[in-house]
């Protein structure tokens, strides 16, 4: 009996710890609640506040998530401070001297969860260590400029006008962050003169990057004397750091020069004007590939020029020199990027690029191949080349003859050697380039380049028409839904898009306010606003324009 008597109580003890336990609980309708704040030291609006730390109380077990990045602590008191979660209390030790006279306010964002479903607590926390509470507020909007698209959670900066102030070597002590329809609100700020900028803070250094991040600012100084409304920021790429010469050196078989951003244009000549030189621009548009045209000479002084976006140059000397053992050249290709005929106005377009500068072509060497006995050559009329010679774009007016039944044994030779090879392949209407018909600089030469035409028919297709009213000089563009850019037209109105094909279009209006025949993003360093950019609007305020084959949408009215 002695022995029943301890399992009895072992048994007891076991369930009685069982029922103890905290769990989360199962089954039932879904927690939708957030916690609730019961009690803050210091409250809400508190003033005379100088603890070291900050304690909440909810009215349930809660957790913390990702509170270095969701919380936010304004002005900034830097990053020393620990949060930390007990049961229901979050727990925020300063380890920093707050500011005298100063009011601070706490964003906790969707850093304090419950535990069941991580429904965040909605808290905002303003205390003083003075004898009031300021309470001004700026609130606005943030857009991608180029895409009109609202965004979220980007970095919002406040900063008191200062000499020294510089957006890309110092933290403001305001900080906010934009919610997903792209609004902020910077809140309980004192009086005083501003500078109000963005970012999107990708690396948390609440320090803007030009060269990775997107940003945008407001040029005008706001004179906070009362609420400020509705102020719009709109952000942009632009990298803001010096353009500078990095390294110039013979690399493999070519001559290398790596500047320390993107350029948007390039120059180089020799001294006496007397060595042609030949250049490419690499992908990253910041590595200059020149090419050895000079064999015979040792070294060749020669003049660089370069441009940035920012209108940063770089004009130098450099000497030349390439490497005197043999080394391994880039392989020559070429391919057909683009080959369509328009049934709307019997008009050829085709885009030809290069891997290399092509320094001879045989233009004769390019045609169509009707069928098994017909084809239309193109002429030096018909070609035009970019400026480094790499890319050729091909236009002409065509009339497709119709076909013949002649045997291929009354054709001339040459003919016949090509009918053959159309015929292998079972196809008509093809652009050829022939073999060995591009030298580049470096002679060698092309295999044969092919490709089918693809013929735009008026009935598979649409036209948008357009008017544009301003008095400044515009860039008119179209764009698909993916805000590629379909096609373009410059202070040419009204214009009318053809050869549309069926699907959703956004037009979109650039102003050139400098009439340099682009649009020009902003500059922070010359306090210079992005140039003006404008949507097309539809009924609904939409920006999406739906066109249908064999459809004529317009005129679209589009006005600055």
């Amino acid at each position: 009996m002695k022995y029943k008597g301890v399992l009895v109580l072992l048994i007891l003890a076991f369930l009685v710890q069982q029922c103890a336990k905290q769990t989360a609980p199962t089954g039932g309708p879904k927690d939708e609640t957030a916690p609730k704040l019961v009690r803050s030291n210091p409250s809400h609006k508190e003033v005379n506040f100088n603890g070291k730390e900050i304690q909440l109380t909810f009215d349930e077990l809660v957790q913390l998530n990702n509170p270095k990045e969701q919380i936010l602590i304004t002005p900034f008191i830097g990053k020393k401070h620990e949060v930390t979660a007990k049961k229901n209390k979050v727990i925020i030790q300063l380890n920093s001297e707050l500011l005298d006279t100063t009011t601070y306010t706490i964003n906790f964002r969707e850093s304090v969860q419950d535990l069941t479903e991580k429904n965040p607590a909605k808290i905002k926390l303003a205390f003083s260590t003075g004898s009031y509470i300021d309470s001004l507020t700026i609130t606005g909007t943030i857009t991608d400029i180029l895409t009109d698209k609202k965004l979220n959670n980007y970095t919002v900066a406040l900063a008191v006008i200062s000499d020294t102030l510089n957006i890309f070597k110092h933290a403001a002590p305001w900080v906010t962050l934009s919610d997903k329809q792209g609004r902020f609100a910077l809140e309980n700020l004192k009086r005083g003169h501003y500078l109000l900028y963005t970012f999107d803070d990708k690396n948390k250094n609440l320090i803007v990057e030009s060269k990775s991040e997107k940003y945008g600012f407001k040029s005008d100084m706001i004179n906070l004397r009362g609420p400020v409304d509705s102020i719009a920021l709109c952000v942009f790429k632009l990298d803001a750091t010096p353009l500078k010469l990095v390294s110039a050196r013979p690399t493999f078989a070519y001559y290398s020069i790596r500047l320390s951003k993107s350029i948007v244009e390039f120059e180089l000549s020799s001294q006496d004007n007397k060595e042609k030189l030949y250049s490419t621009i690499e992908p990253d548009m910041a590595t200059i590939k020149v090419y050895n045209t000079i064999p015979n000479i040792d070294s060749l002084q020669i003049h660089l020029k370069a441009l940035d976006s920012t209108a940063n140059k770089v004009d130098t000397l450099i000497y030349l020199k390439f490497q005197k053992k043999e080394s391994t050249k880039d392989k020559f290709s070429g391919k057909i990027e683009v080959a369509s005929v328009y049934e709307s106005n019997a008009t050829l377009s085709a885009i030809l690029s290069f891997s290399k500068p092509v320094i001879h072509f045989l233009s004769d060497s390019l045609f169509i191949q009707i069928d098994s006995l017909k084809r239309i050559h193109f002429y030096k009329e018909d070609l035009s080349w970019s400026e480094d010679f790499t890319k050729l774009t091909v236009r002409k007016k065509i009339e497709f003859p119709k076909k013949t039944d002649k045997p291929i044994a009354e054709q001339p030779e040459d003919t016949r050697a090509s009918t053959r090879r159309t015929e292998k392949a079972s196809t008509n209407n093809i652009l050829i380039l022939r073999k060995g018909s591009a030298i580049s600089v470096e002679s060698d030469s092309t295999t044969e380049i092919t490709s089918s035409l693809k013929i735009i028919k008026v009935e598979d297709n649409g036209i948008i028409s357009t008017k544009v009213q301003t008095k400044e000089n515009f860039i008119l563009q179209l764009l698909d839904k993916s805000g590629k850019l379909i096609q373009e037209s410059e202070n040419t109105s009204p214009y009318t898009f053809e050869n549309i094909q069926a699907g959703s279009y956004i037009l979109r209006l650039l102003i050139d306010l400098n009439k340099n025949g682009k649009w020009d993003a902003g500059n922070y360093l010359t306090q210079k606003q992005p140039e003006p950019v404008i949507f097309w609007r539809n009924a609904k305020r939409g920006k999406d324009q739906i066109l249908k084959a064999n459809w004529h949408v317009g005129p679209l009215l589009i006005t600055y």
